[in-house]
């Protein structure tokens, strides 16, 4: 225990630094500090020793005070070991003091940098010397002396103190070591970002993960082992620091499934919408007038693919969801709120739910997406700002008129946006549009998408064929899944209870014809309704790509255009009889 009679405070954020000089004056601590931070205490009424009685420093206002707190006997103060009996005999030859405690916060290089219009001069002025010269001097003699540099430390360590006489524990002056030799790593490394561009055009990403852990038994396969660190200041919903309210620790590809899920239903925030995500990719996504409709017209798009995912809310964890999932394998649902009488639901099923695990953003503030992405490949770090442009044009009712030339202010490109086919899309689609750009958006290319407006301003998507090396592969897995979906949903008109296969090989032979050719018209019928729309995250490269689209009897296609043979696939539109909009922004995804 290391009780404190001397501390020296020397800030630059002066955040609850008074109130924390008075503790340390009333319990008997010799207060000695310099400058402003000094001003600031005898102000408030606080008894202060300059520094300069430490340092020696008899002009310490010489070079602009960029000495004040450098001399030989201060840092001799900080750093002699107060257990070598030669350093103790030593200190006190020389007449040095010991000091018990040092607070000090550095320059704020960063905030001042941050400013666009930042100089050189400017930034030279703001960085800190001296204070960083104090701050790892006592944390290097941590057993000596305890260094405070985060005002959020301030409430803890008077509780110490109370509780001690005025005494720290060895623990607590280690870890404040620890958190300040972790400012003096960050200040150090903005000071070489901000120079390295300066001073020599060069480009430094620095990184900074913390509060890392091992991810449960096993990362993404077996036999590997994961783990998982957290990235600070984030001010938008993201899985690390979300709130667990029920279930077991999340796996590696929980939290890879989990990313997926938030970040495609966040793209419908202002909405209530369901994501369900398996293997990183949206097999479910709909919008609806309630959360509940949302998740059954989601899980509806592929309720194979549903079985173990992870599935994302844009509005609270009903009871409704609750009753919805009971009988339902669910890895994960992650939404603003889990309300007291889902998790009461959820609680009561017992082992039924023993696997789920449910998790909560709504404390995470929603103030900044993250302006880029960054991904490790090997020798290297890549980065790419967010992709959150879906059209050149300004708005989605846009895409529905002739098609213009529009440039692409990243690329230079010039790009025809708009309709380009004879054949007109429905007037009113824009919306739907949208909503489908933001979902293959999210699909891993090639992706395909076919998108349905079940109901006024409602969507969902019923097929999806991602991950594929070519696009017509893509399209092909996209058909298959929308009209086994289509299938399903005529079945169940029909009054079948069981499976659609099973339903129809329990029919006559005769029935089962009248029934196939109706389910046919059906199928056809939704697909060339106008509610339904087929995207494709980047053009086709030769017409065989809208003939191959134009066999899953879709009469509506968007795609992003800018190939060189567009004038074929135009041609092979109007041939088909297809309305085509070319969007001018691809959406890859690897």
């Amino acid at each position: 225990m290391l009780k404190i009679k001397t501390a020296v405070i020397s800030v630059s954020d002066k955040t609850g630094v008074v109130e924390f000089a008075k503790f340390l004056s009333a319990n008997g601590v010799k207060i000695i500090s310099t400058g402003g931070t000094a001003k600031a205490l005898k102000d408030a009424g606080v008894k202060v020793v300059p520094i300069s009685k430490i340092t020696g420093n008899k002009k310490d206002d010489y070079f602009d005070g960029r000495m004040k707190t450098i001399s030989f006997n201060y840092e001799s103060a900080l750093l002699y070991k107060r257990d070598n009996p030669t350093h103790v005999k030593q200190a006190a030859e020389l007449g040095i003091p010991k000091i018990d405690m040092v607070v000090c916060n550095l320059y704020p290089f960063e905030k001042v940098t941050a400013a666009k219009d930042c100089t050189v001069d400017k930034a030279v002025e703001n960085i800190d010397i001296g204070g960083p010269c104090m701050v790892r001097a006592a944390a290097k003699n941590f057993e000596g002396v305890a260094i405070v540099v985060d005002p959020a430390s301030y409430g803890s360590i008077m509780a110490e103190m109370k509780a001690n006489n005025g005494g720290v524990t060895l623990d607590t002056r280690a870890k404040l070591a620890s958190k300040a030799f972790e400012r003096t790593a960050d200040y150090d490394a903005a000071i070489n970002t901000f120079f390295s561009a300066k001073l020599e055009d060069k480009m430094v990403k620095r990184l900074k993960y913390t509060d890392g852990f091992q991810l449960g038994r096993y990362a993404e396969n077996w036999h590997q082992k994961g783990w998982l660190y957290r990235e600070e200041g984030v001010e938008w919903p993201n899985l690390p620091n979300c709130k667990q309210v029920f279930g077991g620790a999340l796996g590696y590809n929980n939290y890879l499934d989990g990313e997926a899920a938030m970040t495609t239903a966040l793209e419908f925030k202002k909405v209530p919408a369901v994501s369900i995500i398996k293997h990183c990719n949206p097999c479910g996504l709909a919008t609806g007038a309630t959360i509940e409709e949302a998740f059954e017209r989601a899980w509806a798009g592929d309720p194979v693919s549903a079985f173990g995912s992870v599935i994302c809310l844009t509005r609270n964890m009903t009871l409704g969801i609750a009753k919805l999932i009971e009988d339902r394998f669910v890895e994960i649902i992650i939404a603003p709120k889990i309300e007291k009488k889902a998790l009461d639901y959820i609680e009561s099923l017992g082992k039924k739910k023993a696997g789920l695990r449910l998790l909560e953003f709504g404390g995470i503030k929603f103030a900044a997406a993250p302006k880029s992405k960054l991904r490790a490949v090997s020798g290297g770090m890549l980065e790419q700002e967010t992709d959150d442009v879906y059209y050149l044009c300004k708005k989605p009712a846009d895409l529905m008129k002739k098609a213009s030339e529009y440039k692409c202010k990243n690329s230079g490109k010039k790009l025809m946006v708009g309709v380009v086919s004879k054949k007109q899309p429905p007037a009113a689609a824009g919306d739907m549009l949208d909503f489908g750009l933001r979902h293959v958006k999210n699909v891993k290319s090639n992706a395909i998408s076919i998108i349905r407006e079940y109901s006024k301003g409602k969507y969902q998507v019923i097929g999806m064929g991602c991950g594929q090396p070519n696009r017509k592969d893509s399209v092909l897995l996209c058909a298959l899944r929308a009209t086994g979906n289509l299938q399903r949903e005529f079945a169940a008109s029909q009054g079948a209870k069981v499976d659609r296969d099973e339903f129809v090989a329990s029919l006559s032979k005769n029935k089962r014809a009248e029934y196939l050719k109706n389910e046919a018209a059906y199928i056809a019928k939704q697909l060339e309704s106008g509610k339904i729309v087929l995207v494709s995250d980047a053009f086709f490269p030769f017409r065989d790509g809208l003939d191959n689209a134009a066999t899953t009897g879709v009469k509506f296609i968007v795609e992003p255009g800018g190939s060189v043979r567009d004038d074929s696939v135009i041609a092979a539109a109007d041939e088909q009889g297809i309305a085509l909009v070319f969007t001018g922004v691809r959406k890859f995804n690897h």
